[in-house]
């Protein structure tokens, strides 16, 4: 399809279908929404009347590095801005459905740090949005803005490959996305061997799911960030803590945690994006 180059649209970034699937029940689709770059497929539309286009990285740091670097090459004329969605571990101020919004991300575990696009921020600021809960949690799921959040690598570098077939997490494409094939591979030829070779073994310096150092870690947002400022394209991170303090069942953390709540999280990190839209006039 033809991509109109005179509206501005920002990027909507998720990693895995259960993410990207509760982004897309907020979108409405362009009446030809599908734009395919470099195996990549994307969906464009709008989110409370501000264009969008909505993407799925894959898992992980290159994955996540890979995605925005095609996605701002192939849009670069009409990308006004990149917005994260997703789940992440919380600690300290975060626990279980909660959702942050960091000041700025680290990729060396706080050595250095990024800030995001301030007028985002403060656009974030402003939000008050009615967040889902879990039967039988003590609070009420908070919204925090401020504070730092942390990316890590636990894939030795490699592209975590994306599954056929593979659910809500290890999917290639969002269950609700308007082009879904039983057919469609993602990146599982190209990565699946050479991660099972170099990838399946953690490095041994990896950032705890949760830790009270950082108010959301995750595996894609700093890297995502760190390509979208390289381009000078303002960036947010949103997101929802599917593992960490507060759970009313006392999991034994990650990943327990996370296949119980990553559908939570992902739908007050939806939530959060939508109401983040309505709100910022855009870059």
């Amino acid at each position: 399809m033809t991509v109109d180059s005179s509206e501005q649209r920002t990027l909507v970034l998720t990693a895995f279908p259960v993410e990207a699937d509760e982004v897309l029940s907020h979108t409405t689709l362009d009446l030809d929404p599908v734009v395919v770059a470099d195996r990549r497929h994307f969906y464009l539309g709008s989110i409370h009347g501000k264009k969008v286009i909505v993407a799925m990285t894959g898992i992980g740091m290159v994955n996540a590095t890979e995605a925005t670097d095609t996605a701002l090459t192939y849009f670069s004329s009409i990308v006004g801005a990149v917005v994260f969605s997703g789940v992440a571990g919380g600690a300290g101020r975060t626990g279980i459905a909660d959702v942050a919004v960091p000041a700025r991300w680290t990729l060396d575990n706080g050595k250095t740090f990024r800030p995001v696009d301030a007028d985002m921020l403060a656009a974030a600021e402003t939000l008050s949005v009615t967040l889902e809960s879990v039967k039988r949690m003590r609070h009420e799921p908070q919204l925090l803005v401020g504070g730092d959040g942390c990316s890590y690598d636990n894939n030795n570098g490699r592209a975590f490959p994306g599954i056929p077939l593979g659910g809500t997490v290890f999917g290639c494409q969002p269950r609700t996305a308007p082009d879904r094939s039983f057919f469609h591979t993602g990146n599982f030829f190209q990565a699946a061997w050479p991660w099972l070779r170099h990838g399946l073994i953690s490095n041994a310096k990896v950032v705890s799911a949760a830790d009270p150092a950082f108010d959301a870690t995750d595996s894609e947002t700093a890297a995502a960030q760190a390509v979208a400022d390289a381009r000078g394209v303002p960036f947010l991170g949103i997101r929802a803590m599917s593992d960490g303090p507060g759970d009313p069942l006392r999991l034994p953390g990650f990943p327990f945690q996370f296949f119980v709540y990553k559908r939570v999280a992902a739908v007050n990190a939806a939530r959060v994006t939508a109401a983040f839209l309505r709100r910022w006039p855009g870059a």
